[in-house]
Order: C-alpha cells, then structure tokens, then sequence
C-alpha cells in the first residue's frame, strides 16, 4: 500500500486504560485514509458495511462481523453504506496473547454487550470497578475469535493494485484481461502474472473470489440474492449462487448461516 506514508489516528491510542472503546457514525462516502494505530483494534459495525484493507489484504465486513487487527498495522477503511462503527482499542503491552495478524470473525452477541457496556463507562474506569471487569471480559472473548477466511488477497505492484482497487470499489465491472491490461499500462501477460504471483490466484479466480467474498457481505447485510448478484456482476442469482459455491465450497444460504454463528 504505496499510496500514502502511513500516519498515527490519535484516537484512543492514548487512552488511560489498557482497554478503549470508540463508537462512531461513518456516511455512506466516508473513507479513513491509510494510517497506523499503536493499539491493537476490533473493528466492527452494529449496522452497515465497510471495506478495510491493508498491503496484504481486503476484507468486506457485514454487521456482526468484526476483524482485528494488531499494533502497529497500516490499514484503511471505506464505508459501502452508512454505519454505525464501534472499535476496540487494546494496549499493545496486552497484544502478546492476541493474533498477530488480521483475523476476520463472527462477532459473538457477548462481545458485543460488552462493548456497548464499556461504552457507558469513563475513560478512566477504575481498573477493580465495574468498567475493568467488562474489559477483562472483552480480552477474554477477544481470545476465543474464530477465524473466518474471508479475505481477498491483494497485489502490491501499482498495475495491478489499480485493477484490484477499481473491482473493489465496483465488482460488476465486466472487462476482460486484455481491457485491464491497457488501463494498466501493462502486457496481458504481464498483468496475468503479477496477480499470479502476488496474490496466489489468476485473475478469473481472484476476480470470482472478489465476487464472492462481496456478495456474501451483502447477503449478510440483508439484501437479496436477486440484487446480490446483479451488484456483483451476474445476469441471474442460479449463475451467482454457482459461483459462490465453486469458489468458498458451499451455497450462499449456508455460508451466510455459517457466518452468522456464534
């Protein structure tokens, strides 16, 4: 992600306890620029969906979805719909016994109580009161997040993170390798090679699995398989729901229930 040097967000960084929460409303254009925290944090939303990437990753987050990311990680935030944000900020001194790296996840109907219940707290709660037990309570929990790999891996070099990024922001974009290729200014087999090697997948497959990850975020946040599949770039929903199947394993209902568990 060469876009920006990344930046502290002061936000809760300097919090006076270990454990911080933020809740935030985000409009539906609002973008948060590549930036780093200290802390590590749990992002997720009580409503709406937002798209976090990092240099590695891209990851579309529904409600009851949250990901966590460690100290330290460059990462930024685009909303898709208006959204109620909520974030958990933790001191990077209690990160040791977290994941080091991104981990995308059902959020449990507990965690999510606790946060809400934090948030009723001050900032600085007495650490044997009732505000330290609940945030106890969230690292405990935070410790239990299951891992759902949901992710879209992304390329690094500029050609082909210019392709990613323009079907990130609109995967019903229907243009072939060779088009890409041009508004690249890259080879088709140049272009076809850098998304080989740098993300693992060829185009069509990274492209599906774009497709898939997306759309299943819309599933989750409640729309159709009708409307799912024409926003994602499918002509019918029995053509979408085989390409949810073919590329994550299983047929959209399922997953969706999957990934609604707690």
């Amino acid at each position: 992600m060469a876009d920006a040097i990344p930046i502290y967000r002061p936000t809760r960084d300097n919090a006076p306890r270990p454990v911080a929460v933020l809740a935030r409303t985000c409009a539906a254009t609002d973008h948060i620029p590549l930036h780093i925290h200290r802390r590590g944090q749990l992002l997720h939303a009580t409503s709406g969906i937002m798209r976090v990437e990092t240099g590695q990753a891209a990851w579309i987050l529904p409600p009851a979805r949250a990901i966590w990311l460690p100290p330290q990680l460059p990462h930024k935030v685009t909303m898709r719909s208006k959204v109620e944000m909520r974030t958990v900020y933790i001191d990077e001194a209690l990160c040791a016994a977290l994941p080091g790296r991104p981990v995308f996840a059902a959020i449990s109907g507990l965690l999510r109580e606790l946060i809400l219940a934090l948030l009723e707290e001050p900032a600085d709660y007495g650490e044997h009161e009732r505000g330290g037990a609940i945030a106890r309570l969230i690292l405990t929990e935070l410790g239990r997040l299951e891992e759902r790999r949901y992710d879209v891996p992304m390329p690094r070099d500029d050609r082909a993170l210019r392709v990613a990024r323009a079907l990130l922001d609109d995967p019903s974009i229907d243009r072939d390798l060779d088009r890409w290729a041009d508004e690249a200014g890259a080879s088709r087999r140049t272009l076809a090679r850098l998304f080989r090697h740098e993300t693992g997948l060829g185009f069509a497959e990274w492209r599906a699995r774009l497709r898939a990850v997306d759309g299943l975020a819309r599933l989750s946040g409640g729309q159709s398989v009708a409307e799912t599949a024409a926003a994602v770039g499918y002509a019918s929903a029995s053509a979408f729901s085989a390409m949810i199947r073919r590329t994550l394993g299983n047929p959209p209902r399922q997953l969706v229930y999957h990934l609604s568990e707690h």
